[in-house]
């Protein structure tokens, strides 16, 4: 009887744990995600303006 006790308040506690960690893991993945991007319109921006910089040269 006493496992069976124990056992509601633990499932009910490890359900509030993964969802805060499931909460935690989004935020975290959005940021990071948000962060990806950033760098990749940097990283683009940068490989265009190289491009351009590479093709003026050959031109000019």
């Amino acid at each position: 009887m006493h496992g069976g006790n124990f056992k509601l308040p633990r499932s009910g506690m490890s359900r509030e744990k993964n969802l805060i960690l499931i909460l935690l893991a989004l935020l975290a993945a959005l940021v990071l995600w948000n962060t990806f991007w950033w760098l990749a319109r940097i990283a683009l921006f940068i490989v265009i303006v190289y491009i351009i910089y590479l093709v003026l040269r050959e031109y000019l």
